[in-house]
């Protein structure tokens, strides 16, 4: 038997937003639907989070950006698992919600019932649907078919709980009371240009614009009992497409399918949905000073953690990237600069030809270090490490090309490990950050972690000789003379090697060997 009269006495038009490729989800509509009697509705191609439109957004300054937070405008409400910044896939969302309004308001059809692809109807929808239609047919409803009528949303369906359960005729009832209603809407074309009018940027999520923000009152109301619920966040059958849920995982794991279980799992584990807000980020190569500096900072009264993050600020050289998850993190924070933002970054070099060997010794014996280097430099810039020559080529365009990628972040200061203490000083004093009690005190600027272990292991680093630096392709030359001027270093290989130059404005990268540049 069809319901299809039933729907159809209310809603024009059945859209349903789904992403393009998510057969799993269309495959549930394309059942679900129609066993509900609802067999006339047409698929709406969401925006995937990685599509060129959502960096635009994100470029351009539409999109709310933290601090503060687009939930309660603070910086930190306390909460450890708090959404407090708006993430590609909101973003993406939001984008999706805005071309489907366009197109209702644009459209012919007066009444459209809006659903997600992970909507679930429940047993007493055909009742709440003719109990709608009455209240439609003696006035009590302003939810007529024809041009002219006043704004109006209805909520039918968000995540499920104890309302999904109150199914008897007689407690039927239209209510203020807010839902995020997502799920299962509906919206007459009067709203849709409403919401396409009040749209004023991206400034918090589409559920609670459309459903919080952007009514007037009067305009949004919510139908109880609920026609529809969804199977991601409560139900865990697919995964969310916004935030990963531990209730999917638990789904995976019930059904047996422990390797996609634990693929959700390091999903979730890697998940940034919070930011933390902190004065300071200190970054360069390893080996290159990250730890000194936090080390500096600590003496000076600031908590700047070590690869951890700490009141004031972290120092940390994987971040000088944004990664799915860094190698070496002392806390959860540290897994991903997704997950903090900064007022000033502090960039820390080293003069190359004390550099170099320690790097060459890091990169034999700490492979992620490398790994994550060569990962993110061949991301960043199109130079493989790996297709250099020789370790001590790699080392030093591994340096270079680190400092390069922090440059064009136009960091606030650029401390050398050599001498750079006091110009940290009073960077810090400047910017109101030094306690009172450090503006004199002597500082401690003896080297921290110089015999690092690598597994409980002190291991030498190589000797180099001048033949090793006379040995070097013009195009490393080059690069590390890039590096000398723009830092004010002496040339590994001169004479002068040790005493500082003066220093240059940074240039673009300079004349890569065609055996490292990726084409």
């Amino acid at each position: 038997m069809t319901h299809d009269p039933l729907w159809c006495a209310l809603f024009d038009q059945v859209w349903v937003l789904s992403l393009p490729g998510a057969q799993a989800r269309r495959e549930h509509i394309r059942q679900h639907l129609p066993a509900h009697g609802l067999t006339h509705f047409d698929f709406f191609d969401a925006t995937p989070a990685d599509a060129p439109e959502v960096a635009r957004a994100l470029a351009s300054g539409e999109v709310l950006q933290f601090p503060p937070c687009f939930r309660c405008g603070g910086l930190d409400c306390g909460k450890p698992d708090c959404n407090n910044f708006l993430i590609p896939a909101q973003v993406a969302c939001f984008l999706s919600y805005r071309r489907l309004w366009r197109t209702i308001a644009q459209g012919p059809a007066e009444r459209v019932l809006v659903l997600e692809d992970d909507v679930f109807l429940h047993g007493h929808t055909p009742a709440v649907l003719r109990w709608l239609a009455a209240q439609v047919a003696q006035g009590a409803l302003a939810w007529g078919p024809g041009p002219g009528q006043p704004p109006a949303l209805l909520r039918l369906g968000w995540a499920r709980g104890a309302e999904h359960e109150a199914t008897d005729p007689a407690q039927f009832r239209l209510a203020a009371t807010l839902r995020m209603a997502n799920p299962c809407h509906a919206l007459n074309r009067a709203y849709a240009q409403a919401l396409v009018d009040r749209d004023r940027g991206i400034c918090h999520t589409a559920d609670v614009y459309q459903h919080q923000l952007a009514p007037q009152p009067g305009e949004a109301l919510t139908v109880l009992p609920p026609i529809a619920s969804e199977l991601s966040w409560t139900e865990g059958r697919f995964a969310s497409t916004i935030h990963p849920k531990p209730v999917h995982v638990q789904h995976l794991q019930a059904q047996g399918d422990t390797e996609a279980a634990a693929r959700e799992a390091q999903r979730l584990a890697t998940h940034v949905k919070k930011k933390h807000f902190r004065p300071l980020l200190i970054s360069g190569h390893p080996r290159g000073g990250t730890g000194y500096a936090a080390a500096l900072c600590r003496q000076l009264g600031l908590d700047v953690g070590h690869e951890k993050l700490g009141r004031d600020g972290i120092s940390s050289w994987m971040f000088a990237v944004e990664a799915e998850d860094n190698p070496y993190a002392g806390d959860a924070v540290a897994r991903s600069r997704r997950a903090l933002a900064w007022q000033h970054l502090i960039q820390v070099v080293r003069d190359p030809a004390t550099a170099a060997a320690s790097v060459m010794r890091d990169s034999r014996y700490a492979p992620p270090s490398y790994a994550f280097r060569r990962a993110q430099i061949l991301r960043h810039l199109r130079v493989d490490l790996d297709r250099l020559p020789n370790p001590l080529e790699q080392a030093l365009w591994s340096v270079t090309s680190w400092a390069r990628i922090l440059q064009a972040q136009q960091p606030a200061l650029v401390m050398r490990l050599e001498d750079g203490q006091e110009a940290l000083r009073s960077f810090l004093q400047a910017q109101g950050l030094l306690p009172e009690a450090a503006r004199d005190m002597a500082l401690d600027t003896r080297p921290v972690n110089a015999n690092k272990r690598y597994k409980g292991v002190v291991y030498d680093k190589p000797e180099l000789t001048p033949a090793d630096w006379q040995a070097l392709s013009p195009a490393t030359q080059a690069e590390v003379a890039w590096y000398a001027q723009t830092f004010g270093y002496a040339l590994p290989w001169s004479a002068a090697a040790g005493q500082a130059q003066g220093a240059a404005a940074p240039q673009t990268v300079g004349a890569l060997s065609e055996a490292a540049h990726v084409h």
